[in-house]
């Protein structure tokens, strides 16, 4: 026997509270389950783009939005459900449990996808520019890095089964501060020797008969008249990526990290670890200022930047 079917308007309001968009699946319109999320990720958006920032974060004047929405939703769906016609085609997803599988289902699926596989970080700073300025994005290869987390949640550690090569930019856990994560370029891995000096980079590799230090190569891009800060070209492994310097500002090489048994600026990586600096090389807090990254620290490798 056919009944007629009708959202309860209540529930209405209660998914839109707490599931925002996927209530207009309960009450059957699901085109407005596409704007509302359209427009719920153009604000997420809003909030890590510099020039919206200071607008759509904590403190700005449109701070508020994500409380917007919710209460738009739940208003909206209530209004739908009570205004809705019993005569109109039934969509599968239009019933409470229905709703509820899809809301677990795409959650799950973010959260394995984001845990296990790839994740999205915004650059929050100019220690990698000039490849990664503040405000850009990444996409994060995580898969058989070993140290998986959700939101900076500890979810999973296993042994690393990813081959970590130098010129690779990775992100990582600090040693002693395992939040936030940070990202960097690596310049040496284990065993390897590095000497760095008059904002030249010299490296020895682990491999037998590599005795003498290699100047790592670098050609001078960019050097505005009016300007200290300088572009280059550097080299590695056959990687080419581009290096920022400030010629007139020191090296601040009594903060080293002091290696025992090296001399200052110079350092040998031990197994399991890595020897990580910044593209900006004169505003970078990296492996010469904290020492090396363990493996089990990083998290993964940038594969994507926008």
């Amino acid at each position: 026997m056919y009944t007629e079917w009708k959202p309860n308007s209540w529930i209405a309001v209660l998914f839109g509270l707490l599931f925002q968009p996927f209530v207009f699946l309960y009450v059957n319109r699901p085109r407005y389950f596409f704007y509302y999320l359209a427009l719920t990720l153009g604000c997420i958006f809003l909030t890590q783009h510099p020039i919206s920032a200071a607008l759509f974060s904590e403190g700005g004047k449109a701070q508020h939005w994500p409380y917007a929405i919710t209460i738009a939703c739940a208003i909206h769906a209530y209004i739908l459900s009570a205004k809705y016609d019993v005569s109109q085609k039934r969509s599968w997803c239009a019933s409470w449990w229905a709703t509820l599988l899809c809301v677990v289902t795409v959650y799950f699926s973010l959260f394995v996808t984001k845990t296990f596989f790839y994740d999205f970080y915004s650059i929050p700073a100019a220690s990698m520019s000039p490849a990664l300025n503040t405000g850009d994005y990444v996409v994060v290869s995580k898969n058989g890095y070993g140290n998986y987390s959700y939101a900076g949640i500890p979810v999973l550690q296993t042994k690393s089964t990813a081959t970590v090569q130098r010129g690779d930019i990775v992100v990582f856990k600090k040693p002693g501060n395992e939040t936030p994560d940070f990202i960097k370029r690596v310049i040496a891995g284990p065993g390897d020797k590095i000497y760095y000096q008059h904002k030249r980079l010299y490296l020895t590799r682990a491999c037998d008969g590599c005795l003498e230090y290699e100047l790592i190569d670098n050609v001078e891009l960019d050097s505005a008249a009016a300007s200290e800060i300088s572009q280059y070209q550097e080299t590695l492994d056959g990687q080419k990526y581009q290096i920022q310097q400030n010629t007139a500002k020191p090296d601040f090489i009594q903060h080293y990290f002091r290696q025992q048994g090296m001399r200052l600026g110079e350092w040998q990586v031990p197994a399991g670890h890595y020897f990580v600096m910044g593209d900006n090389r004169d505003n970078s807090l990296d492996s010469r200022y904290w020492g090396f990254v363990p493996e089990q620290n990083i998290v993964g490798k940038a594969v994507y930047i926008f």
